[in-house]
């Protein structure tokens, strides 16, 4: 049985409208080896795609049919095994199995497509984009693995590769909604305003009850300063969002109806009346980069309304960005002295203290943060760090391998992970953590840094 082979096909059906090239072609060619060759150019498949491709034209559609190399029947019973155990949440597991079946048949793109994905489930983007790139190179009509590897780039911050798988994955389905809203958020990030309105307007068309096309739309019209369309589209979120988390966050970034408030405007206000008026702008500038005007209006905000513990830390954030630490400090203890209980508080906190190099209290700070569920990996990375440049290199291990269980992909957490086993004689262990640096997707002043420790070792 473990040697059985047999045929696997991958389909797709497109528009014949959607496909670059003359289709026409199609019809005209001589014989079968002219057809596969026009489809293959007309489909852009790459030079070294050798595998067997048909068609069949069915009305305004055309089918696409990608014969694989023969499958393995033991490969197919571990990937069918796979499937059951990520049904019911055992993600690990499935990772294992069809690990092993890729082992059995390499061929085979529906494994690594649902290695991919499962690697996604778990915020395990690299290793996601790793697999479905591979699903890609094996079958490059796999158009839904685009959505994912695309959402994974984005994940990542890599946002030209997002929007250029995403795009791609809509030649398959012109109508998914995670797609527009997707680059809708892309061109919001690109500032191209224009592309991510007409994003996210597609997504409403789609599914005219999605909140958060409605919020992408409210964000992109307050920073153009169209407060009379930004507000509809926040009253839309607080309209349709049941569960409350984006309606809680639109109703925050209402505006008055009038145009929004200066800072040599702002003293007009004495009292609360337009109050939300200096949040909603003081985010607007905090989001586009202009983190002094930010400060000042949430600063105004306070004056009339000292209470409110997440304008504390939306101050404490704005400080942060412009690179004064020691005023965010003084803004987080505020917020958290407010609201005892929310660990996000003490973790911003912990931050700020790691950049004033106080690792002390940072230690603290994050010791708190956990103690109240803040268990990410910056909070356990921080800590980590923090202990490491004291000195304390076995309790700074084992901090930073937390961190490192939370998200594999922080290389801050390998790089110094690496530097404290260093300390402690395992150097075998801190060059696998310096490769893993180095060979990483991301760029990042840490390869250098990586790099130059290599060296030292090797000299």
């Amino acid at each position: 049985m473990e040697n059985r082979q047999f045929q696997k096909t991958i389909c797709v059906t497109l528009n014949l409208n959607d496909i670059n090239g003359e289709i026409e072609e199609l019809f005209v060619a001589e014989n079968e080896t002219n057809k596969r060759a026009i489809l293959k150019r007309i489909l852009s498949l790459p030079e070294h795609f050798n595998d067997k491709i048909d068609y069949k034209i069915l009305n305004d559609k055309i089918q696409i049919i990608h014969y694989l190399p023969s499958a393995n029947y033991q490969a197919e019973a571990l990937h069918k095994n796979a499937i059951l155990l990520a049904r019911n949440g055992d993600l690990n597991k499935a990772i294992e199995l069809w690990s092993k079946a890729i082992e059995i048949n390499p061929n085979d793109p529906e494994y690594f497509f649902n290695l991919g994905v499962a690697y996604f489930e778990l915020k395990k983007y690299l290793e996601a984009i790793d697999a479905l790139t591979r699903t890609l190179a094996i079958c490059p009509i796999y158009y839904k693995a685009n959505l994912i590897l695309g959402t994974a780039y984005l994940k990542i911050r890599k946002f030209e590769n997002a929007k250029k798988h995403i795009e791609k994955s809509l030649l398959e389905n012109k109508n998914n909604v995670l797609a527009y809203l997707n680059l809708g958020a892309i061109f919001s990030i690109l500032k191209d305003y224009k592309n991510g309105i007409a994003m996210f307007e597609k997504a409403i068309s789609l599914a005219p009850k999605e909140p958060g096309a409605y919020m992408g739309l409210g964000k992109i019209y307050l920073i153009l300063e169209d407060i009379s369309k930004a507000n509809y589209y926040f009253k839309k979120v607080i309209e349709l969002d049941k569960k409350g988390n984006l309606s809680n966050y639109a109703k925050r970034l209402i505006s008055s109806q009038s145009s929004s408030v200066s800072i040599e405007k702002s003293s007009e206000l004495s009292d609360g009346s337009n109050l939300e008026d200096f949040y909603s702008e003081g985010y607007k500038n905090y989001i586009i980069g202009n983190f002094e005007k930010s400060i000042a209006l949430y600063k105004k905000y306070l004056e009339i309304k000292s209470e409110d513990d997440y304008i504390w830390y939306a101050l404490g954030e704005a400080q942060l960005r412009s690179g004064k630490p020691e005023m965010a400090i003084e803004s987080f203890k505020r917020a958290a002295k407010l609201a005892p209980s929310k660990g996000l508080y003490f973790k911003e906190l912990g931050i700020a203290f790691e950049k004033m190099s106080n690792y002390e209290k940072a230690i603290a700070a994050m010791k708190k943060a956990t103690e109240l569920g803040k268990l990410d990996s910056i909070t356990y990375y921080i800590w980590g760090k923090a202990l490491f440049e004291l000195g304390k290199y076995l309790e700074s291990k084992e901090k930073l391998e937390a961190s490192l269980r939370s998200n594999k992909n922080n290389l801050a957490a390998k790089y110094y992970l690496a530097l404290a086993l260093l300390q402690t004689q395992e150097i075998d262990d801190a060059v696998y953590y310096f490769e893993e640096i180095i060979k990483s997707k991301i760029e990042t002043p840490l390869k250098e840094k990586a790099e130059l420790q290599l060296r030292k070792l090797s000299s």
